[in-house]
C-alpha cells in the first residue's frame, strides 16, 4: 500500500455527540464503526468549542434525533461557532435524519460560508470513509494553499526590495 498524503502525521478526528444522553444501538454501531476507520485517530469531545480545541482534521457531529424543522438553525448555530473559532474552516460530518427538502435550502449557505459540511443519515454510516477520505484531502489542500500563498506573498516581498535595490542603485550610479 502507498503511503497516504497524511502519512507525514496521524490524522486527528474528533467525535461529538450532540444527543449525548441517549445511548442506544445506532449510537454504539456508529462508534463501533468509527473505532474501525484505520489510520485515523478518533477521540470524542464534549461540546463543539472541545472538539475545536485540539485542531482535528475533521469534526464528526452526531445528531441523528434532530427534529427537521429545528435542523436549519441548529446548523446554523454551528456554523457560527465554527466561524468564531478560525480561518480555515474545519470540516464537519453531520449525521442526521434529515431529508432533501431541509439540506436542499441550506446548500447555498454552505457554499456562502466555503464551509465543507456533509450531513449523512445514520441508516448509511458504512459510506463514512469515502466522505471523511473526501473531506479530509478538501481540508488539507485549503492548508496546502494557505502555504502557497504564504510562500507567494513572501517571495512578492522580496521581489519588491530587490526591485527597490536595483533603482536606487541606478540613480545612485554616475552618469557617463
Amino acid at each position: 500500500m502507498q503511503p497516504g498524503p497524511f502519512s507525514r502525521r496521524p490524522l486527528r478526528v474528533r467525535y461529538w455527540n450532540a444527543e449525548a444522553r441517549v445511548v442506544d444501538a445506532e449510537r454504539l454501531t456508529l462508534e463501533s464503526h468509527l473505532r474501525r476507520l484505520g489510520d485515523v485517530t478518533v477521540t470524542s469531545a464534549t461540546t463543539l468549542e472541545d472538539a475545536y480545541s485540539a485542531t482535528p482534521d475533521l469534526i464528526i457531529v452526531a445528531a441523528p434525533r434532530m427534529d427537521e424543522t429545528a435542523f436549519p438553525t441548529w446548523l446554523a448555530g454551528i456554523r457560527k461557532r465554527m466561524q468564531a473559532l478560525h480561518g480555515i474552516w474545519t470540516p464537519v460530518v453531520v449525521l442526521a435524519d434529515v431529508g432533501f427538502e431541509v439540506l436542499a435550502d441550506q446548500i447555498l449557505v454552505a457554499s456562502a460560508d466555503n464551509w465543507y459540511v456533509d450531513v449523512v443519515s445514520p441508516a448509511h454510516v458504512s459510506s463514512l470513509p469515502i466522505r471523511i477520505a473526501n473531506l479530509l484531502r478538501i481540508h488539507d489542500h485549503l492548508h496546502e494553499m494557505h502555504r502557497y500563498a504564504t510562500a507567494v506573498s513572501e517571495v512578492s516581498g522580496k521581489v519588491q526590495t530587490l526591485e527597490a535595490e536595483v533603482e536606487r542603485l541606478r540613480r545612485s550610479k554616475p552618469s557617463p
